[in-house]
């Protein structure tokens, strides 16, 4: 039973693993094509992101893929790519996916995060508008002082 629990544990604990990795780059026999292909582990459509990162005989090359992958697929070929005549590609040095759950909750923005700060600190904004007053206040006196000098 407790090897179940253990084994049910680390089913829990590797499925965002394996569920990020769900997009993959592969370089054509030719190394002239890039193949982007994703699985889509969830039962919603997923929209995906992949930047393929290539490396080239004078450099790096990035492909980028943007594609809804539909519910179930495995392999579904988001796009593929050519190099331009007379350039190739030598290897994938990395792929870089962003394919989201669509069943999570959105990830805050920073207009969110900001918008919720500006509410929460009411009390905040107070105490700077009466530190405010009391510095307008001391000016208005110093002012005062220096006029009867």
């Amino acid at each position: 039973m407790k090897k179940w629990i253990g084994a049910a544990t680390m089913l829990v604990v590797a499925w965002p693993a394996l569920a990020a990795n769900v997009a993959t780059c592969t370089l054509s026999a030719d190394k002239k094509t890039v193949t982007v292909t994703a699985s889509n582990p969830y039962p919603q459509v997923m929209a995906c992101e992949v930047n393929c990162d290539m490396a080239v005989p004078d450099g790096f090359a990035t492909v980028v893929c943007v594609k809804p992958v539909p519910v179930g697929s495995k392999d579904f070929v988001m796009c593929t790519h050519v190099a331009a005549e007379g350039h190739s590609y030598t290897r994938v040095k990395e792929t870089e996916a962003n394919c989201p759950d669509p069943a999570a909750p959105p990830a805050a923005t920073k207009a969110d995060t900001t918008k919720d700060d500006a509410d929460s600190d009411d009390d905040d904004d107070a105490k700077a508008n009466e530190k405010m007053q009391k510095m307008l206040k001391q000016g208005q006196e110093f002012l005062e002082r220096q006029k009867q000098k």
